[in-house]
This record gives structure tokens, sequence and C-alpha cells, in this order.
């Protein structure tokens, strides 16, 4: 009775305690905004296939459309699989499973994780939220893109079909129309091509100052002109920033709404969207690859896309090509896939998830040069060209070559408004797990905002809009292009490096399979270890130093479809870039110099040893569960307690 009234009394104070701590909980210092949630105070997703979509929707994106395909085809058509598939076990799925497990293990975004996992790396995590904030900003204007073509796509007939607008040149040449007057006229017929119609009258001919077809060297398709002179607006260069396109900026807040619409809620939110976002595009692919492969000419463009040149194999570019596609395909070191396991359940195998993504991205990516490559060879059919010159990279193929050929489909409409879809779907999954990863970076940090995230999404997505509106100007396309070029290139490949070598010297190859072990029992056998810790240690850092190395020697100034930067841009670029790079010795000066104490062997020694607050999520899982096998969990009472046992009936 004594102790049942020792219980009670306990049980009484617990009660009045959380009565006064009550007003707490309404305070943005609250840390139960998720009961239930193993997490409470981050949240979990709310299913398994919540994060594995995400993951997925995030490593399938643009690339896997417009650049693997042209690779492929430029680097020895078959014989390029490979390079790339033994770039994908030697670097893509370690660093992939080094993300997701640091992630999960962890339950922190890039920027707290680091400075815990080893304080000498903080800048780590810092550098890959810059990069976040850049790339954010630019690849939402990319998808902005997308939006004006989808809504432009809503007509009878697309507006790039022919060259009746005012925005077109004398060199717009529509190959229908061309092949059309050749149909009428006969050769005792005077008659030229030019001004993008039939021209019959020599009084006509002699106003407009043309007196013969536009050569084939200087015709420009209409899509082209679309595509530069409308929806761009496209100035002569990065000098002329020119002024900003309001349908532009328009469809660029779209994007950004509905960004900020789907992850308002964090995961919560964003996890459902993702079951549309991240199954869409391969539905639409193998819609377009079946419309394709019936299509005339198909078949000499799937030859053209896999054809194995075995001699290319010796140019050590194709291997370096092959592991750069392989890095930001996945978006392996940048901080998204960190922040997407973060908000996994402790014991989720990621291990299994590493795999199921890893391969899907790269079958994604091969599956997507077939949809691809059959429309390019009717193309060149229909232009009686070779598939080589109807092949571009990039928005190239996106914006010109692929909005030229829905053209010549039956339904036109209804492809062009499938293909922008698949794009914009394909680039919002990406754009999610960037921009939940600043958010999430800046909650970690400051955790008093949590009660407030709806607020924060609105306050980022709102700067970032407005840092992307001079991304709508004429000039516009030359910063995105720069901007890619180099904040989502050496920036990643540094900070891989540094993760790989933070991870296998600072913290221990030993202690990352213990934590991997803990996360989902996984020991690997002693041969299974030596070859895991080989990757580790030697293939995959020295692969990645291998890429930086080829691309700091072989470096060239900037070049797009024939426009080189000038001197002051590609400054810019690298300036952008070497300032990424250099917050991660930076964060290692600061953290030994400001943060640490004790003598300076003392203070290195300490830079990097994980902290307390590393191990603390890992704890608490340990406590609950220990807590939960106990057989005197339950009320007071012995009486009471429930045998585990009768929880599987």
């Amino acid at each position: 009775m004594g102790q049942n009234g020792e219980s009670h009394s306990a049980m009484e104070l617990d009660e009045k305690k959380a009565e006064e701590q009550q007003p707490a909980e309404t305070s943005p210092s609250a840390d139960n905004l998720y009961e239930g949630d193993e997490n409470p105070e981050r949240g979990n997703w709310t299913g398994k296939l919540d994060f594995l979509l995400s993951c997925l929707g995030y490593a399938v994106g643009l690339g896997n459309v417009w650049r693997f395909p042209y690779l492929c085809y430029k680097n020895g058509g078959g014989a390029f699989l490979i390079p790339y598939a033994l770039s994908l076990l030697g670097l893509g799925v370690p660093l992939f499973l080094l993300d997701l497990t640091l992630g999960q293990y962890s339950a922190m975004a890039p920027v707290s994780l680091f400075k815990n996992f080893a304080p000498a790396m903080r800048g780590v995590g810092i550098a890959m939220f810059l990069s976040s904030v850049v790339v954010g900003l630019y690849y939402n204007m990319i998808i902005a893109w997308t939006v004006y073509y989808t809504y432009s796509s809503m007509t009878a007939d697309l507006p790039w079909q022919y060259c009746n607008h005012d925005y077109n040149t004398p060199n717009c040449f529509n190959f229908d129309d061309y092949e059309h007057c050749k149909a009428i006229y006969n050769e005792s017929t005077w008659w030229i091509y030019n001004y993008g119609h039939c021209i019959t009258n020599r009084t006509e001919a002699d106003i407009l100052g043309v007196n013969s077809t536009v050569p084939e060297k200087d015709r420009v398709s209409p899509a082209e002109e679309y595509y530069n002179n409308h929806v761009l607006s496209l100035s002569s260069g990065i000098d002329e920033l020119g002024s900003v396109q309001p349908r532009l900026v328009l469809s660029l807040l779209f994007a950004w709404l509905v960004v900020g619409g789907a992850l308002i809620k964090g995961i919560k939110s964003s996890g459902k969207v993702v079951y549309f976002t991240a199954l869409f595009p391969f539905v639409i692919l193998i819609i377009l690859l079946i419309r394709g492969v019936t299509l005339p000419g198909a078949s000499e463009g799937i030859k053209f896309y896999i054809v194995p040149d075995l001699d290319r194999l010796s140019d050590i570019n194709v291997w370096v090509q092959a592991a750069v596609q392989i890095f930001y395909s996945l978006g392996i070191a940048s901080g998204g896939l960190v922040t997407l396991a973060s908000y996994n359940k402790y014991h989720n195998n990621v291990i299994r998830d590493t795999l199921i993504v890893c391969f899907g991205n790269c079958c994604t990516s091969v599956f997507a040069g077939f949809a691809i490559f059959s429309v390019l060879g009717f193309m060149a059919k229909e232009l009686e060209v070779p598939v080589s010159e109807v092949v571009k990279s990039g928005s190239g193929l996106a914006f010109v070559a692929y909005p030229e050929l829905v053209t010549r489909l039956p339904v036109s409409t209804l492809w062009a408004l499938l293909f922008f879809l698949m794009l914009f779907t394909l680039g919002l999954d990406s754009q999610f797990a960037i921009v939940e990863n600043i958010i999430t970076c800046i909650l970690d940090e400051f955790p008093k905002l949590r009660q407030w995230k709806p607020w924060v999404v609105v306050g980022i997505c709102v700067t970032l809009f407005l840092l992307g509106i001079p991304l709508t100007t004429e000039g516009g396309r030359y910063v995105v292009d720069l901007m890619d070029n180099y904040a989502a290139g050496w920036p990643y490949l540094f900070i891989g490096l540094t993760e790989l070598l933070g991870m296998y010297w600072l913290y221990g190859i030993t202690n990352y399979y213990r934590d991997l072990a803990s996360l989902v029992g996984f020991n690997p056998g002693f041969r299974l270890k030596a070859h895991i810790t080989t990757i580790y240690g030697t293939v995959s850092p020295l692969l990645v130093a291998l890429i930086l190395l080829l691309g700091w020697i072989n470096y060239e100034p900037y070049e797009v479809d024939g426009y080189v930067y000038p001197p002051y841009a590609n400054g810019i670029g690298w300036a952008i870039a070497m300032f990424i790079i250099a917050v991660v010795p930076g964060g290692f000066i600061y953290n030994v110099a400001c943060e640490q104490t004790g003598d300076f062997r003392e203070r290195l020694r300490n830079s990097g040893r994980a902290t307390e607050a590393w191990y603390e999520h890992s704890r608490n899982i340990a406590d609950r569960e220990k807590l939960a096998a106990s057989p005197e969990t339950g009320v007071d009472n012995a009486a009471f307690n429930v045998d585990d046992g009768d929880d599987d009936l």
C-alpha cells in the first residue's frame, strides 16, 4: 500500500508538473509538433513509400531525359553503359548509401549534421546549404519554362508550328511549307522560300530584298525561333540582360506557388504529392516509347543510340563523363538525400532503398533514351537528314527538337501537353528536395521556428522568387546556364570528396559500419567488408579527385551553343564555385581557432570527434526500445502489466 501511495503521489506530482508546463507547448519552443511520430520534434514520413518515391523523384530529373541519351550517343553508344555501370557501383551506390545513412542515423539536416558528425566538417553542411540555395534559384526558372510551354500548348495550332509571327526572322524555315511549295510549283515557275513562306512574285522578292531560298546553313526552325525570340526574348549575350519578361515572371510565380504549396506542411504534404509527380513521368515515358517505336525511321534513331563503339572506351573523357553523370543524376553530396533520409524512422532499410533508387534511376535513363531517340529517328527521316543533325542536348532537346517533332505527329497538341507536363513533374520532384533541404537546415539550426514552419516556407519561396526575377530578363538564360555550370559542378564534387574522406579518416569506417548495423542490422562478412572498405577508402575518393583534377586541367571558358562567355562572367562563375568550396576549409579553421579549447593538438583532436548530439537520436531510440521490451512497462500496479507476447494476438 505504501508503494501504491508513493506511486499515486508521484503520478499527481507529474500531472501537476505537466499542467505547469502546458503553456510551453503552445510557444514557439514546443517540441511535440508531431506527436505520435517516432521523432515528435521533426516528424517522420507517413509511410515508407513516401520516402522511396521522394528519393526516386529527386534522382530521376530532367537530366535523365535531356542529358543521358545525348551523352550515350556522343560517348560510344551502348559502350558508354560499361563505364556508366562501373561508375554506378564505384561511386553512385557508396555515396548514395552514405548520405542516407548519415541522415537517418542523426535525424539532422546537413548544417546541423556535419558540425556534430565531426566539428572539423561543419563547413561541408554549410556548403551543401549554399549550393541548394543557388541551384534552387535557377532550377525553378527551368521549371517555369515548362510551365509556359504547357500553357502555350493548349491550342489547336501550336504556336511554334509556323513562321507567321512578329518575332520570326527571314531565316525562319518551315520544312512542311517548303515541301508544299515544291509539290505545287513546277520547274517552269519561278519561286523561292524566304521570310517563312513561298514567294512567287519577283516584285515582292525585290521589296523584301531576297532573290533565293534561305541557304541551308542559315535555316532556323520555327520551334527554335519561338524558344529564343518569343519565350526567352534572348539577347545577344550576358552583357545585355534587358527587360523583365512578364510572361516568365508569372510562370516563375506559378512554379513557386506549386513548390510552396507542396511543402507548406513539410514532408506530410510533399510526401503525398510525390505519388503523382514521381510516377506520372514514367507513364508518359512509356506512352512516348510506344508511340515512338511505331513511327517510320524509329529504328534508325534507336540504332544511332545504342550501337556500341568500343574504341571510345580508350578515351579517358568517356569515363569521366560517365562518372559525372552518375554523380549529378543521383543528387549525391547535394544535401537533399541527407534531408530526405533524416525524416525516416530509425530502422528504415536504407540499403534496400539505395539499391532501388540507384538502379531505378539508371534504368530510367536508359529507357528514356529509347523513347527520345525513336522519335528523333522519325524526325530525321521526315527532314531527310542524318540523325546526328537533329540530336540535341539539354534545353535544345526539351524546348527545340522535341517541340518541332510533335508538330509532325497527329493530335500534336496532346503530345505537346504530355511531354511538357512530364518535364514539369520531373523538375518538381527535384525542386521539392532542394527546397526542403534549405527549409530543414534552417529549422534544425533554429528549432523555435518549427512552430511557424508554414511561414518559414512562405518566406523562403518568396525570397527565392524575388531573387529569381533577374533570370526572367532577356539575358536570363545566360545567367541560368552560368549558374548551372559553376554552382552545380565543382562544389558538389568537392563536397562529395570531403564527405568520403571525413567519414573514412575522421569518423572511422568501423564506426560507420556500427551505425549502419544499428539501423538495418547489416553486418557484412570479412570479404564483403574488405571490398566495401576499399571502395569507400580508395576507389570512390580517387574517382572524385580524378574528375575534379581533369576538370581543372582541361578548363576552357564556358561556351553554350557557340556563345563564349566573356572573362568577367566566367570570373563570376569561378567566384560562386570557389566561395562555396572555400566554406569547407573555412569551417575547419573557424572550428579549430574559435570553438575548440586547449592547445593546438588537442583542438585538432577534438575537431575530428563526433559530439554528444550526434548520438542523441540513436540513444533516444535505443532507450525507447529498451523500455518497450521491459516487462515492467505498464501502469504502476504490476498486476495490470501485459505480457509482450499478447501484442501478436
